[in-house]
Formats: C-alpha cells, sequence, structure tokens
C-alpha cells in the first residue's frame, strides 16, 4: 500500500513538471538562481530541491563561482516544477555534457538537498550524506546554517492557496505538512500542529497541492 501511495504521489508531482526550457545561462544569482535566455527572452531560474547557501552566508561566494564554472555562458535545459510568485522557473538544470547542476553542487558540498517536496529524491540524498561524509564544501563547519534558517522571519508567512503565490524559498517557513496516515493536513496555527509525525508527514507548498493529493485540512486548523 505504502509504494503504490508513493508511486501516485511521484505521478502526480511528474504531470506537473512538463515544460521544459533550453537557452544559454547569462547571468548567475547565486548558487541556486540564474538568468537564462531562450530566443529573445529571460527568464529567472531557481534549481528544484536544492538549497545553496545566500551569499552573506559562509559559501555563498564559492558556490556562486561554482555555478557560474559549470554554466555561465553555456547552454542548459530545464526542467519545471513550478513556477513561483516571482516568476521564477523552478526546476532542474541539465548543463551540456549531461550532468544536472543541481546534483553537482549537492555532491561539492555547495547546496543541501532542500526537502521540500512530497516525494524523497534518493539520488539527492545520497549525494548529500556523502558531501557530509566527507566533509566537501560548507560541511567543514562544525554546524552549518541551512539557508532557509538564515532567511527564516520573525512572523509567520501568509499561507499559498496555489503554486502560484508559492515563494520557492520559504516553504519551509509555511510549515504546511500532511499525514499520510490519516490524510489530513495541517500548518502551524492549527491547534494541534506539533502532533504530526516526522516518518508520517509530507511536506506541501500550497493548500492546492495538498487537495490535490487527496489531503484534507484537519478539524482543528483556523477555516
Amino acid at each position: 500500500m505504502i509504494m503504490n501511495f508513493t508511486g501516485a504521489l511521484l505521478s502526480m508531482w511528474l504531470v506537473a513538471a512538463g515544460q521544459t526550457l533550453t537557452g544559454q545561462v547569462v547571468v548567475v544569482h547565486d548558487g541556486d538562481t540564474l538568468t537564462l535566455q531562450s530566443g529573445s527572452s529571460l527568464y529567472k531560474i531557481r534549481l528544484a530541491e536544492v538549497d545553496a547557501p545566500e551569499m552573506g552566508q559562509v559559501f555563498g561566494q564559492q558556490a556562486r563561482r561554482f555555478t557560474e564554472e559549470l554554466a555561465l555562458g553555456r547552454r542548459v535545459r530545464v526542467n519545471i516544477s513550478l513556477i513561483d510568485k516571482y516568476d521564477r522557473r523552478v526546476g532542474t538544470v541539465i548543463i551540456e555534457d549531461g550532468r544536472v547542476l543541481n546534483e553537482e553542487l549537492v555532491h561539492a558540498g555547495l547546496a543541501w538537498y532542500y526537502r521540500v517536496s512530497p516525494v524523497r529524491n534518493p539520488r539527492l540524498q545520497r549525494l548529500e550524506q556523502g558531501a557530509f561524509q566527507n566533509r566537501l564544501g560548507l560541511w567543514v563547519e562544525k554546524e552549518p546554517i541551512p539557508p532557509w534558517e538564515f532567511r527564516r522571519e520573525s512572523t509567520l508567512p501568509e499561507l499559498p492557496a496555489t503554486a502560484s503565490q508559492v515563494d520557492y524559498d520559504r516553504i519551509f517557513h509555511y510549515g504546511m505538512v500532511g499525514n499520510r496516515r490519516t490524510k489530513k493536513f495541517r500548518w502551524p496555527t492549527c491547534k494541534h500542529y506539533r502532533l504530526s509525525r516526522p516518518r508520517q508527514a509530507l511536506i506541501f507548498h500550497s493548500r492546492q497541492q495538498a487537495r490535490d493529493m487527496g489531503f484534507q485540512p484537519a478539524k482543528d486548523c483556523p477555516r
């Protein structure tokens, strides 16, 4: 049953990831954000499922240089999973030699595996574990601060209703989690939010995503 449920989630996730862009990388803003020129149009790209150190953090500059070395001035293909509220195309970036930029950053210890998809990515998980074990990049630090914690604000952000309202960098801040067993989802203002069990939890970026996957708001949540 668990395998069938996970397979269904994966299928739904892949259906949403049907768009592809090809073009030349003309600007690298930081380790996980770049601008792509496709024809006469420019597109802001945010790498999916990875989170590189912010420019004000240790290894932020190194992460940007790494992405510049692999992608700047080169043609890439982007498999898009969503378009967020800032009109960023969030996706997987494949460089000319077939390597996946998202994976290369994690492999080099210059980005974290950003676990914000309802479906786990075993490859990114293995790459992160390997970088950690070999003390590569940011993992030389005794207690590296995850970028999402570095960005965290004191007030809770408004819960997105749809994918178009999502700030991809703040998905953890929304705190929307679903329970596999009960098929209910909660967020920080729900009365029993802290009762969600990590092993049963799925991360959602919006109410729409949770509902599309068959989840309903828990009764203890505000309407």
